[in-house]
């Protein structure tokens, strides 16, 4: 891999958990997109506001970084993961040596499923595609069956189409040979009205998903007064869809191991670098007991490190915003 990135590209740390989820297991994060890039501002989104909209892509990080955290994860952890899943604060498709990243990645660790969580926005770019037919399972995003609430959920950028978006996909999973799981968004009271509903389970069937995986919105949003759907509205929703292939994601839980870490205040920080948590999120996803977790929690936010959100009525932990003088 000789790609080399831009002079005035940041350090930042690439891998992060794993994090617990239902769909993937034990799933290690790997980010290779500088916060907060993306295609989309969706109102929802758990990491907050974009501060970079953009559809050029770029390399953000050396892959040879990303390698290398991947080399020390797991010669310290040797089963420290199920699953290696691109995910992050931006658009992962963003990253302009994906093809090559994945290629070597898979070479590497051959026994890892690789799954890419994207938001299908740049689907249309036949080099994109072709660069994603390299992962096991990728996930797009679609959370609009008309351009008026593609625009008022996901505020794409100037240059994408909800068009162009839904060919992408359609392009994409006519002959990726791999998982193809089509995700949908549900905001209340923006796409979850039955016409609406009808319209998009119809867009999601045409598209030939493996599987459609609904979702909502659980954590804190970037913006205020963005709700979710209840389980009994979820439920309902998922009647306009095909029960064959639909399924509600749910969160997932297990019974922590009860070892800390000399490192555990940096690897929380990692968390919630990406996404805001509860505490019970958090000592899934670091294998942490609760009286160890929530001592390290009173040190961040006495140090002004973390703050808390509420959000339906569950305590969410997330980077304090820096002070300026």
């Amino acid at each position: 891999m000789r790609l080399v990135p831009p002079s005035n590209s940041i350090s930042m740390r690439t891998i992060f958990g794993p994090v617990p989820s239902r769909r993937l297991g034990r799933s290690l994060g790997i980010d290779v997109i500088s916060p907060k890039t993306c295609t989309y501002d969706c109102i929802y989104c758990e990491s907050g506001r974009t501060t970079d909209l953009s559809i050029e892509r770029q390399l953000f990080v050396p892959p040879e970084q990303v390698l290398g955290e991947l080399d020390r994860y797991f010669q310290e952890h040797p089963r420290g993961a199920d699953v290696l899943t691109f995910s992050s604060a931006g658009e992962p498709t963003l990253y302009l040596g994906l093809g090559d990243l994945l290629r070597e990645i898979k070479r590497r660790f051959p026994h890892l499923p690789l799954v890419v969580l994207t938001n299908g926005s740049l689907l249309w770019d036949p080099q994109v595609r072709k660069e994603l037919h390299l992962a096991d399972r990728v996930v797009p995003s679609l959370d609009a069956a008309n351009e008026e609430v593609f625009h008022r959920i996901n505020r794409p950028h100037h240059g994408l189409e909800l068009a162009d978006l839904i060919e992408g996909i359609r392009s994409f999973g006519r002959d990726y040979p791999g998982r193809f799981h089509l995700e949908i968004m549900l905001v209340a009271g923006l796409n979850d009205d039955e016409e609406h509903l009808k319209a998009l389970a119809r867009m999601a069937e045409s598209l030939g998903p493996d599987r459609i995986e609904l979702n909502t919105v659980v954590r804190p949003p970037a913006c205020s007064g963005v709700r979710g759907l209840s389980h009994q509205q979820m439920q309902a929703a998922a009647e306009w869809f095909s029960p064959e292939r639909t399924e509600i994601i749910g969160e997932y839980r297990r019974q922590a191991c009860g070892k800390s870490g000399s490192d555990l205040a940096t690897r929380i920080l990692e968390l919630l670098r990406r996404r805001p948590c509860t505490s019970e999120q958090m000592g899934d996803s670091l294998a942490v007991s609760h009286e160890a977790l929530k001592e390290r929690l009173v040190e961040l936010e006495r140090e002004g490190a973390v703050c808390v959100d509420v959000f339906a009525g569950r305590r969410y932990f997330r980077l304090a915003e820096p002070h300026t003088p």
